[in-house]
């Protein structure tokens, strides 16, 4: 019986310990995504800065005066005259024609941010719910295990 118990808080701690390691995984993945967003903002301001400045540059620049461009005077372009062209609409209620193909619609397929993960899952409060039930699995299978 002692062996039992002993096995069973080795696996809970085992399990305990893995999901220590993973949430300290996904603390520095936040934290090193933002230092990495960090340095590209930074950077992003250091080139925004430096076109500033030869945008300043070219502009205070001495420019030659343009030349005119000369003026060339419309043509006559001959109109299109519209033709009286009839329409002979599609007889309808005939068997031999089969109803058309349904055609396929395009949907607008959310594209992500550089750098942002995709929301695949539980979210937030489904993870902490899902984690609460498996503690309650744990309890209730070592209360039944007690009892036997």
């Amino acid at each position: 019986m002692e062996s039992q118990n002993r096995l069973f808080i080795i696996i809970a701690i085992g399990l305990v310990g893995l999901l220590v390691l993973g949430l300290m995984g996904i603390g520095g993945y936040a934290i090193f995504s933002r230092a990495k967003k960090g340095a590209e903002q930074v950077a992003m301001a250091e080139t925004a800065t430096a076109a500033t400045a030869v945008a300043q540059a070219t502009a205070e620049a001495p420019t030659e005066a343009p030349t005119p461009t000369p003026i060339i005077p419309p043509t006559d372009t001959p109109t299109v005259v519209a033709t009286n062209t009839p329409v002979i609409p599609p007889s309808i209620g005939t068997p031999e024609l089969t109803p058309a193909a349904p055609t396929s619609v395009p949907t607008a397929t959310p594209t992500l941010a550089e750098g942002e993960t995709p929301s695949a899952g539980f979210g937030g409060i489904g993870a902490i719910l899902a984690g609460l039930a498996l503690a309650v699995v744990f309890v209730v299978a070592r209360k039944v295990r007690l009892a036997s």
